[in-house]
């Protein structure tokens, strides 16, 4: 009895065991069909599915610090934060809806998964529980219930159904997202196309963000003066829907996907339906210095015109059009726009390089490709003598000139229609007003002012040009490489700008965080047509800007190649100005005249290994440069040619370079030659070996510069193998005998100074050895601690009692000692390996060491107490010349990174 009682409790239990689970699988299984998707109602303007990783970087969230803690404090945020925390939802996915309700209310919608069946009436008791103030209250809404939560003035309202739960700011946003899945679930609801779209997103993104027809003609509206970006251009009217990828990294944020236009009437964009995405070009002619950069890439140029014109009928502007053309026609004559559009080859750029708050103009450029500049100068000055006639008055009256220097000059015209570039192109260029007209080379520039205009001549003489800008450069590595459409801009610069357009929330947020926002310190967009749909990149750059234009620099000046030489001023014979001679790694050198324009470059094959001299050829005052490489020397005129019988060719390698002395100054120049086949040559001026020099060999090869010194009316020539050190007389027999034996390195220098009033020459041993040797031919050598094989010296008066002192580099040391190894100063820079260390004499009290860091491109000028000059350090990778104009004060030239020089203004 007992044992059948108790089967049949057994068998109650599995019976009702085998129920439930056959309830929860099939409650399961409906939970599980349960779509988010099915659940946001088709007028949602944008749909954002937060998947895992989606997190922003910790510079932006410190940036926004305060925003993202007054946004965790809203009610429906901290209500989906703890459901997510209790582990009542599924952390991720989960789906965020906004839409706008009645006329500029905005109403956000939050689908989330349960986390399963047994916590569906969990999850409403626990709401209603923690955040219904007043105890539960609800409604039925046909066969579901919304209930109601509040705290203080917000209210939240949420429905559970099935496997989803609902949370909005609005109760009619929920009704509709249940009278939609109840539409859909009864066969007779119509899927929003979106719906559709997973095809598009990936599942690996951070975040997929749909943008529904609503984003464009109702969302943003409320947020951007519309008429203010393109008042004659409808940009609600652009797109039809986008699906967008979002990705967060340490680099920014970054949104792929697509946008599409198909069938949407009055669609500017529907212009570029013919257009192929292609590479771009002109960017290698804009200035460097611009705030902003909008592109246009036609790869069909007629096909792109024929669509405007149809969208210029569509959207009603097609006799407004007409009647300003007419008027264009009285003023240049006919026939001009089509002249124009056959020179066209399809590249545009809009160019902002500054905007004035107070009037609200942006000043800037409208640049141009052309197939054939000549040709366009034919059709410009037609134009400007036209309408010279049609308006009484001289085309001398419209013509300018901006003078960069004595021989280069930009003509340019006074343009009297500001808007042809808008009516001619399309009114996405009406931003820019078309003042002033130039063509330089193959381009047609348009400037809004004249100040634009010599921006423009300044930094294309400069070859200053924003390809090679770090932070342009740096948004393109994000990019496609072909496109039709683009945009790049600094944030903090552009953002004065962006707040004009906005209004509500949105303009007094940008006002409020400019400093927030300059986190984002660049950003671009790029558009590229594939039938019917734009492929979209947008990109935040959080990446810090090493601005090319430092304070203080007056001009910079693009090279084919990086500095490779010390930059050496030389004298133009014919204005007196200061011009610079440069060299770079390619083995091009340079004659860079005093405002930074390139007057001719030449390459050599080889890097010079010498200083570069001005010599007086034919001795009537016009001068050459006079250098060497291991294999030549040269002379070169002004003009860049080779003078007299040079280059001449060297009987055996110079690794030391040559050294050129005028003993007397009378222009008889002497030419000193040290080779690896241990002989010493002298050259005159004239190509040939110089009679009567007639030295021994050395015992090794040379391995310092040859040395001329003038002490007590005696010349002495000095040099150096890598054991024994020579002094001879001027022609070449021994004058003094050195007798000691030394272990000196493969360049070694050999310096003038002197020690307890008396004359000595100075130079530096391996090991840290410092030889000291008088002109009777004896030996002093001191040792200096510490320093490794690679060390620098030089000599320099320290602390100035008239005797010099050594000067080292090592690594990131700066070290001074007297010459007996007496320590005088030491300093620890912030670098990674100092170069040769460079003495500036600013004044007879006033001596400075100049420094360079390659590895971490910085400049550095110190003064005889330790501190760093004011301004320093600057970026700069190259040894440096200081000079001094008079009247001016001291000027800086350097190498910098991307292959360019500058000339800085030095602040004492």
């Amino acid at each position: 009895m007992k044992k059948g009682i108790l089967l049949s409790l057994l068998a109650v239990i599995l019976l009702a065991v085998v129920v439930c689970a056959i309830w929860y699988i099939n409650e399961e299984g409906k939970m599980r069909a349960g779509s988010k998707d099915s659940f946001i109602p088709y007028n949602s303007a944008v749909v954002v599915t937060i998947n895992v990783g989606a997190e922003l970087a910790p510079e932006i969230r410190q940036a926004f610090a305060a925003d993202l803690k007054v946004f965790r404090r809203k009610l429906l945020v901290r209500i989906t934060d703890t459901l997510q925390q209790q582990g009542l939802v599924k952390a991720h996915p989960y789906v965020v809806a906004a839409r706008v309700e009645g006329k500029s209310d905005v109403a956000f919608l939050y689908v989330m998964d349960n986390k399963d069946v047994i916590s569906r009436g969990e999850v409403t008791d626990f709401l209603n529980r923690t955040f219904a103030a007043g105890g539960e209250k609800v409604r039925k809404y046909d066969r579901h219930k919304i209930y109601t939560l509040k705290q203080g003035k917000e209210i939240a309202y949420f429905a559970v159904c099935g496997g989803i739960i609902l949370l909005s700011d609005s109760d009619l946003y929920i009704e509709d997202g249940l009278k939609q899945f109840d539409l859909e679930e009864a066969g007779e609801g119509v899927k929003p196309h979106y719906q559709n779209l997973n095809k598009y997103f990936s599942a690996g993104a951070g975040i997929n963000i749909l943008l529904n027809t609503g984003a464009f003609t109702e969302l943003m509206p409320l947020y951007i003066q519309v008429k203010k970006v393109f008042p004659h251009v409808d940009i609600t009217r652009f797109f039809k829907w986008g699906a967008l990828d979002g990705d967060f990294s340490s680099q920014g944020i970054c949104l792929n996907g697509f946008m599409n236009y198909s069938g949407l009437d009055g669609s500017y964009i529907a212009t570029l339906e013919k257009q192929q995405a292609r590479e771009a070009n002109i960017d290698g002619v804009l200035p460097s210095g611009l705030l902003s950069l909008g592109l246009l890439n036609l790869s069909n140029p007629a096909a792109y015109f024929a669509a405007l014109d149809n969208y210029r009928y569509t959207v009603g502007q097609k006799e407004n059009i007409f009647r300003r053309k007419q008027q264009f026609v009285k003023m240049f004559g006919k026939g001009r726009e089509e002249e124009l559009r056959d020179l066209l080859q399809g590249e545009f750029a809009v160019v902002d390089l500054a905007y004035n708050e107070a009037t609200r103009e942006r000043d800037g450029l409208i640049v141009a490709s052309l197939k054939s500049g000549s040709l366009c100068k034919v059709v410009l000055e037609k134009m400007m003598k036209e309408y010279a006639r049609f308006d009484n008055q001289s085309l001398e009256n419209y013509l300018k000139e901006y003078n960069l220097d004595r021989e280069k000059t930009f003509r340019y015209y006074l343009f009297p229609a500001d808007d042809l570039a808008a009516v001619y192109w399309g009114y996405i260029f009406e931003g820019i007003k078309c003042r002033c007209v130039l063509v330089e080379d193959n381009y047609l520039i348009f400037a809004s002012s004249e100040s634009a205009v010599k921006s423009f001549a300044r930094d294309y003489v400069h070859g200053s040009v924003i390809r090679d800008a770090e932070w342009y450069r740096h948004l393109k590595t994000r990019l496609a490489g072909k496109y039709n459409m683009a945009y790049f801009a600094r944030t903090a610069e552009v953002l004065p700008f962006y707040t004009s357009l906005t209004q509500g929330s949105w303009q007094q947020f940008l006002t409020r965080r400019q400093k927030e926002l300059s986190v984002f310190s660049t950003w671009a967009w790029q558009w590229s047509n594939e039938g019917d749909m734009l492929y979209t990149t947008l990109f935040l750059s959080t990446a810090e800007i090493k601005d090319e234009i430092r304070p203080h620099v007056l001009w910079q000046t693009k090279l084919d190649g990086k500095v490779s030489m010390k930059p050496v001023p030389v004298t133009n014979h014919v204005t007196g100005e200061k011009e610079l001679f440069v060299q770079d790694d390619r083995h091009t050198v340079y004659l860079i005249n005093d405002v930074g324009r390139v007057l001719w470059k030449l390459p050599l094959g080889q890097q010079i290994n010498s200083e570069v001299y001005q010599v007086d050829l034919f001795k009537n005052g016009k001068l050459q440069y006079l250098f060497s490489t291991p294999d030549k020397m040269y002379l070169i005129d002004r003009n860049g040619n080779a003078a007299g019988r040079f280059p001449v060719a060297f009987k055996g390698k110079c690794e030391q370079g040559i050294s050129v002395y005028d003993y007397d100054n009378n222009r008889n120049y002497r030419i000193f030659v040290p080779c690896e086949n241990r002989e010493v040559y002298l050259y005159g001026l004239d190509g040939k070996p110089v009679e009567g020099w007639n030295p021994q060999k050395t015992d090794k090869p040379v391995v310092s510069k040859v040395q001329h010194f003038r002490v007590a009316d005696k010349d002495y020539i000095v040099f150096a193998d890598r054991y024994r050190f020579y002094i001879l007389d001027r022609k070449g027999k021994e004058r003094v005998r050195v007798s000691s034996v030394f272990d000196l390195k493969p360049h070694t220098d050999v310096y003038l100074t002197r020690k307890g009033g008396q004359p000595v020459l100075v130079f530096a041993g391996k090991g840290g050895q410092v030889h000291v040797v008088n002109f009777s031919g004896q030996t002093e050598t001191s040792r200096v601690e510490g320093l490794s094989d690679r060390f620098e010296m030089n000599i320099v008066d320290w602390d100035g009692n008239g005797t010099g002192d050594v000067l080292f580099t090592d690594g990131n040391r700066v070290l001074v000692t007297r010459l007996d190894g007496t320590p005088l100063f030491e300093k620890k820079m912030e670098a990674k390996t100092l170069g040769f260390p460079y003495v500036y004499r600013f004044s007879a009290k006033d001596v400075r060491v100049g420094l360079t860091d390659p590895e971490q491109n910085q400049l550095f000028l110190l003064s005889a107490d330790g501190k760093l000059s004011k301004g320093f350090p600057i970026t700069g990778d190259s040894p440096f010349s200081i000079v001094f104009l008079e009247n001016d004060g001291f000027f800086l030239f350097a190498g910098t990174g991307n292959n360019t020089i500058l000339k800085y203004k030095v602040q004492r």
